[in-house]
């Protein structure tokens, strides 16, 4: 199992995150759904084999710090 950091950022309506230990890889969305869906795709061709061939990202787990 591999666990990632993904910063959430939520400006001016809308959402951005970063995965942190995968340089590059942040998605957007106008609602949390469509974020996650951005991010897991990110990650999941981030993780590809380099042709394109995106792995499966199967869980997310959500850790929210004050």
């Amino acid at each position: 199992t591999m666990e990632y950091t993904a910063r959430i950022h939520h400006e001016d309506g809308t959402y951005w995150v970063e995965v942190l230990e995968l340089p590059g890889v942040f998605a957007s969305g106008d609602s949390v759904d469509e974020l996650l869906d951005g991010v897991k795709e990110g990650v999941a061709l981030y993780l590809g084999d380099g042709e394109n061939n995106a792995t499966e990202v199967s869980e997310f787990k959500l850790a929210v710090t004050a």
